[in-house]
């Protein structure tokens, strides 16, 4: 059986549709019989408590990051320097320190495998630099590609400091998993890596959508559409939505109800927002965890997913969630796009517009509140069915 170290900034208990995939790669390999341990920042980089009984039962070593407060003190309009200095993103400080820790872990948990997932860079460099100074078996994980094989970006040091993280990781790994065709061909074709390459889709957890409590029908006088996720203007604009919905607004004798769950937008978006939304109400929310959202998206009239071409190559495991969830979805999406293309094949409980056409979108409130949900069989999208794979690469 193998003996692996997991390097990932971001672990449990923090929560986050990355650490979800992560966190089931490991139960799955722990149920294997293979022994899996992780290397993690400290939890007040994600301003969490110590939870020393927790780390110890689930085998989580942590290494030295800034505290999450002080990384926004640092960033701060007054004090912008963090975002200066740090090529990395917000675990940069954690590099130095993760990759002493990690050389100690793999003498002394007799590691033989070190796995990590992007798109964080700092944990792939951590990886890169254990498995190159121990000669130890790597295997990256690529949740999403790479951003320059996707989108418009600047050649400054930044990226190309980058890039040479993502080159040397790639270099040594013995294999490489990706989660979409799409991203399977742009990174072959990029970096011609395709005798390892394998795909393992994001899924979704089959046990935590089987025991969600059933949909209860509404019998208040209400409408309401869910998005669960990050909105922000490239690539994933909220904008066009509120406005296809304020114009159904007065062809609804319910009210439309919007709830944005994530990551807050900018000041302007909001304000924006608020001009827009005058016949419908819209609540913007904070992010909560994975079985919360799932339970709130569960008993949404309608689900909203939202992701222009930008995004082509990726599926996100909410998009596998839904589907499972069997509730009406309103898809505005790139068209020809992995995730568009994924849809179609469950097409009964799905409502697609062009992210690129506003006609597209009014057109697909209006079907998205007259479709009638159905129950269909997706267990082939599970994340226990996606992840067989893994212990074949596991065990090479």
């Amino acid at each position: 059986m193998a003996r692996v170290l997991i390097v990932a900034a971001e672990f449990e208990p923090f929560s986050s549709s990355g650490i979800n995939r992560i966190s089931f790669f490991k139960k799955h390999l722990e149920s294997q019989g293979h022994y899996v341990a992780v290397l993690a920042t400290v939890t007040s980089a994600q301003n969490l408590p110590k939870n020393i009984e927790f780390d110890k039962s689930n085998h989580i070593y942590r290494a030295y990051s800034i505290s999450m407060l002080f990384r926004r003190i640092l960033s701060s309009r007054r004090l912008p320097i963090y975002p200066k200095l740090t090529f990395l993103g917000k675990y940069a400080t954690w590099v130095p320190f993760a990759v002493r820790k990690g050389q100690r872990l793999i003498e002394k948990l007799n590691i033989d495998l070190v796995l990590s997932s992007f798109p964080d860079f700092a944990s792939i460099q951590v990886a890169q630099i254990i498995a190159s100074k121990t000669s130890t078996k790597l295997i990256t994980d690529f949740r999403d590609p790479p951003y320059w094989l996707y989108d418009k970006f600047l050649e400054d040091k930044k990226t190309r400091f980058c890039q040479s993280i993502i080159k040397s990781a790639l270099k040594i790994s013995h294999n490489v998993i990706v989660c979409t065709t799409d991203s399977q061909k742009s990174m072959t074709e990029h970096y011609n890596i395709e005798e390892k390459i394998q795909v393992i889709g994001n899924g979704y957890n089959m046990d935590i959508i089987d025991h969600l409590p059933p949909h209860i029908k509404r019998k208040d006088n209400v409408l309401e559409v869910v998005h669960i996720g990050s909105f922000y203007d490239e690539g994933r604009d909220i904008k066009p939505i509120v406005f296809a919905l304020q114009q159904q607004a007065n062809e609804q004798e319910k009210q439309i109800k919007l709830r944005l769950i994530g990551d807050y937008p900018d000041d302007k978006t909001i304000v924006k927002i608020n001009e827009m939304a005058t016949s419908i109400k819209v609540s913007i929310e904070p992010p909560v965890k994975m079985l919360e959202a799932l339970a709130i998206a569960k008993q949404a009239d309608v689900l909203l997913l939202l992701q222009g071409e930008r995004f082509n190559r990726q599926i996100p495991a909410k998009v596998y969630e839904y589907l499972a969830l069997n509730r009406p979805i309103w898809a505005v999406v790139g068209i020809s796009g992995a995730t568009h293309r994924l849809l179609k094949q469950y097409g009964e409980n799905v409502i697609i517009s062009d992210y690129n056409n506003q006609a597209s979108i009014n057109e697909g409130v209006n079907e998205s509140f007259t479709i009638k949900s159905t129950a269909i069989d997706v267990s082939k999208l599970s994340r226990q069915h996606q992840v067989r794979a893994l212990t074949e690469i596991i065990v090479q």
